[in-house]
């Protein structure tokens, strides 16, 4: 589908009404990057979304859910799944199973390096090195689209994730960072995708035009930031991306 806007990076499963939005969201032009946090919100928001070209549902295992999460059902879907997220690491402090974490979610990123034409949307908090050993030590990076959702590693890191080939995709909190702000300059304007990670919290009165909204936010800062209006480029990298994910 053709449509105006794009948002790499949202869970549709913690809308109120995951098919309502859906269906608010091709009515204005908006297509999405359903991530989930478990396979069971993979299997729901699909569910809710048959037949709807504007969403592509992502199957996720996030890593503050990893210690409650069924490897083996996400294993069962796995091949059903042309997007795989949301998946990464969180290594801060406050999260816990840091162990657990980086052996999950490199049993992912191995099996994504044998199919083989994924695209993942990868969460990375104080773990961005480790992540990207594990994307280049598996072979994942070499043979999937990697989506570094909302980077917030070192300019090294994003240095090292440029040569790998990897995507980011910027909200509009990010955005309004002064490491962002440096570091948005960097990124090859061919690889870059918009995002809100909305809603706030499951449940939440997000809708369409909130989504719209907060895209638009994000537009005009990475707009300032690179000194060039984003929009037509934008467009053209999410129709490369669903073209991916579409074939």
């Amino acid at each position: 589908m053709d449509t105006t806007w794009h948002d790499a990076h949202l869970h549709l499963d913690f809308f109120a009404d995951p098919s309502v939005a859906a269906k608010d969201a091709r009515a204005k032009g908006l297509s999405l990057l359903a991530n989930s946090v478990l396979p069971q919100g993979f299997v729901r928001t699909r569910v809710a979304t048959e037949g709807m070209d504007n969403v592509f549902v992502g199957l996720g295992l996030h890593p503050w859910w990893v210690a409650i999460a069924d490897l083996a059902s996400f294993d069962q879907l796995f091949d059903d799944a042309r997007l795989i997220g949301e998946v990464g690491l969180d290594l801060s402090p406050k999260r816990g199973h840091h162990e657990l974490q980086v052996r999950v979610f490199g049993h992912i990123a191995r099996r994504c390096a044998e199919s083989g034409n994924k695209t993942l949307s990868i969460h990375s908090v104080r773990a961005a090195q480790t992540v990207l050993d594990i994307l280049e030590n598996t072979g994942c990076a070499r043979r999937n689209t990697c989506i570094f959702h909302w980077f917030s590693g070192s300019t090294e890191d994003l240095w090292r994730a440029i040569r790998m080939g990897c995507w980011f995709s910027v909200n509009e909190m990010q955005a309004r960072t002064r490491r962002a702000s440096e570091q948005l300059k960097l990124i090859p304007a061919d690889h870059l995708l918009l995002e809100t990670d909305l809603p706030p919290n499951e449940g939440a009165g997000t809708t369409a035009d909130d989504v719209i909204a907060s895209l638009s936010r994000a537009r005009e800062r990475l707009g300032e930031i690179r000194h060039q209006d984003m929009g037509d480029q934008l467009q053209e990298n999410w129709k490369r991306l669903a073209d991916r994910l579409g074939s």
